[in-house]
């Protein structure tokens, strides 16, 4: 998979987990926010290897990105009341 088809797969996961986080990204991010998130990680995107392992990153970086802004929808709402 290249960094674009991975880049899809992302926004199509942030869709499907936009009420646990991942409604920042759909609603604020723009496509050159997403391929930052790649580049900010160290490989080479035009080799299978390197776009693999930037995948990686990127991959935990956004799950990661989405249970913290869950954990803070989250405690916003409980402090609410």
């Amino acid at each position: 998979m290249n960094i674009q088809e991975h880049i899809e797969a992302m926004k199509e996961w942030c869709m499907e987990n936009y009420s646990y986080g991942a409604d920042t990204m759909v609603e604020c991010w723009e496509h050159q926010d997403y391929v930052d998130l790649f580049l900010s990680y160290e490989g080479d995107p035009l080799t299978p290897e390197g776009a693999d392992t930037m995948a990686k990153e990127a991959w935990l970086a956004l799950k990661t990105l989405a249970e913290v802004y869950s954990d803070q929808q989250a405690d916003a709402r409980n402090s609410a009341f």
